[in-house]
């Protein structure tokens, strides 16, 4: 659910405040009029978002290389889908964090192209060279039996045994 603010200046503190307008109960006209005065940002929402902490967004835009109905059953609410053609889509996706659009796009499955912004480019990259360097590396043997091939049949050996010897 979103919860509205209003940005007003208090004349008590003498300085700039945001209220939720949900917290906000029987609101009513005080009947006495006040001063114009400049935000201390560019607009309210900047304002809010310093002054509750909430990190400002990132906006993605991809071109992905399968259709918008594909992309639609694999991301959900949680993005624009625009129909190019048949096989592609426009994505766009808003997140306080760039891992979230890496993710999704991850999860659908098709080839895709950064249209924006340059800095999600580099996350992808980031995010590439980790995952690259994990499947070059040798797989742990971590000492767990469902680890190795012949872990799988001694836990299958030390099923049917449990399973006699049990009772």
């Amino acid at each position: 659910m979103r919860k509205g603010s209003i940005v007003a200046y208090d004349l008590t503190r003498h300085d700039w405040r945001s209220f939720r307008l949900d917290r906000l109960t029987n609101p009513h006209s005080a009947g006495t009029r006040f001063r114009p005065r400049s935000l201390p940002t560019d607009d309210a929402a900047e304002f809010v978002r310093a002054a509750t902490g909430v990190p400002s967004g990132h906006t993605v835009h991809a071109l992905v290389h399968a259709s918008a109905e594909h992309v639609r059953r694999a991301v959900g609410q949680w993005g624009t889908i625009e129909p190019v053609d048949d096989h592609s889509c426009r994505l766009t996706m808003v997140s306080t964090s760039l891992d979230w659009p890496t993710q999704a796009l991850g999860n659908i499955g098709a080839d895709f192209e950064v249209l924006s912004p340059p800095e999600f480019t580099d996350h992808l990259r980031d995010w590439g060279a980790r995952f690259l360097r994990a499947a070059q590396r040798p797989v742990a043997d971590t000492g767990y039996p469902e680890d190795t091939a012949r872990g799988v049949t001694a836990m299958r050996v030390a099923r049917q045994t449990a399973t006699h010897t049990d009772f």
